[in-house]
């Protein structure tokens, strides 16, 4: 029960991430300029859209309470962010 909370919380999160992301596409925002980089703000935008479905499937996996799928919901959300971070260094 406390494991499907937890989880549904992640899911929130990676949710989150995914829109914010996806919002500012065309906004400046903290050091990045997707306005004058085109690649970037095509990156956020199916960044955010990745994230977003990841964040779905990622609670469904979790209200199964399965334990094989919990793990492998929590592998891709950590993945997914992760390599979403690291993509974004390229931008700075």
């Amino acid at each position: 029960m406390i494991i499907q909370l937890l989880m549904s919380i992640f899911a929130i999160i990676v949710v989150y991430i995914g829109y914010y992301l996806f919002k500012h596409r065309v906004v400046d925002f903290m050091m990045f300029k997707p306005s004058t980089t085109p690649l970037l703000s095509k990156s956020l935008n199916f960044i955010g859209k990745l994230l977003m479905g990841i964040g779905i499937i990622i609670l469904l996996l979790g209200l199964t309470g399965n334990t094989f799928a919990i793990l492998v919901g929590l592998i891709l959300g950590i993945f997914s962010t992760t390599g979403t971070l690291l993509f974004l260094l390229k931008f700075l």
